[in-house]
């Protein structure tokens, strides 16, 4: 078997059980498809360092299942009668798009009942602590959207709050935070808010050479990432080379900006061919700032996130790597599952 045939078997052991609750399981027909869109002389380097990241940063189901069941009796979060505790606290089942937080829900829920032979509220009235789950804050955007209409519509007078993601990006984190203390503190209430995760990827600004994302060192001579460029309001704020990041997922500086400078000149290469992506659909990621995009390389086994490079999930005509689910194809499988 060569370099490249063994990389793909990497590859699909790692990503196997993407989307599998849609039965589109990756097969090499498909990464090969996906990789012959990046240059010869780059592909192969391409696949090498993206098999590297994704076997640090890819959340396969039983790595998810895994965390939450730690979750269920860790003294941190339940005290030291965890039993006793899930007969009072509460599951929040109020995200307005997607299924990962129902999904997650159930989870959890089997495991509290597995262990301790309780079956938890969801979204009950008048609970002493409630649990906000998701598999991944990036800018925080919806979370906040989320609790922040529960805090004002829902949550009791008084009780605790644990917002707990598995993937929380640092600046995602510190604004959502911020923001909910304020409305907690407008809504008279008492909630005491708190936060557990399993990783904390480095994504702020003032952080840039020691992110966990891409943020490449210099901008490229490719035509189309050039007139990007030109077109933003504020000139990219470049990382200084030399660090692989707090979590180091990549290998190295080198292969660390090969995925940055292919990925940013791909995602170019799709805005100019998509003409239905939004103006925040940046090159490396969905970002509402104008920058080069958010750049993150966690994947989850239920799902991209569109803060990823484009060139991993965009699709028509583009061919994707992780075709993504949108909210509309979670609105439809809720559907059919509550039948």
């Amino acid at each position: 078997m060569n370099e490249r045939a063994a990389l793909i078997q990497r590859l699909l052991a790692i990503i196997s059980d993407y989307r599998a609750h849609d039965k589109l399981p990756p097969d090499v027909e498909h990464v090969e498809k996906w990789l012959s869109q990046f240059p010869e002389d780059s592909a192969l380097n391409v696949l090498k360092e993206l098999v590297g990241v994704l076997e640090k940063s890819y959340f396969s189901k039983s790595k998810v299942i895994a965390e939450f069941a730690n979750l269920v009796e860790n003294p941190h979060f339940v005290g030291h009668d965890p039993a006793q505790y899930w007969k009072t606290a509460s599951l929040l089942d109020i995200q307005k798009g997607g299924n990962s937080q129902h999904d997650l829900n159930e989870l959890i829920s089997s495991k509290i009942s597995e262990k301790f032979g309780v079956v938890p509220a969801v979204n009950s009235a008048g609970a002493p602590a409630y649990y906000y789950m998701d598999d991944m804050l990036c800018s925080g955007s919806r979370v906040f959207s989320d609790i922040s209409s529960w805090i004002r519509d829902s949550a009791p007078t008084k009780c605790t709050l644990w917002v707990c993601i598995m993937v929380l990006h640092e600046y995602g984190y510190f604004i959502t935070n911020k923001k909910l203390l304020e409305v907690i503190g407008q809504s008279g209430k008492q909630i005491k808010l708190d936060w557990g995760y399993s990783v904390k990827p480095e994504d702020r600004k003032y952080y840039n050479d020691v992110s966990d994302v891409l943020r490449p060192t210099t901008g490229s001579d490719d035509g189309l990432v050039k007139a990007y460029i030109e077109g933003m309001k504020f000139e990219p704020v470049y990382r200084v080379p030399g660090s692989t990041g707090k979590l180091q997922y990549f290998s190295s500086e080198a292969g660390r900006h090969l995925l940055e400078q292919q990925f940013l000149i791909k995602g170019a290469y799709i805005r100019s061919i998509c003409p239905n992506l939004k103006t925040a659909h940046r090159p490396l990621g969905f970002s509402s700032l104008d920058t080069l995009g958010f750049g993150t390389m966690v994947v989850t086994y239920r799902n991209c996130p569109n803060n990823a490079p484009l060139a991993l999930w965009v699709g028509d005509p583009w061919y994707p790597l992780f075709p993504r689910s949108t909210n509309a194809d979670a609105a439809l499988r809720r559907m059919f599952d509550d039948f």
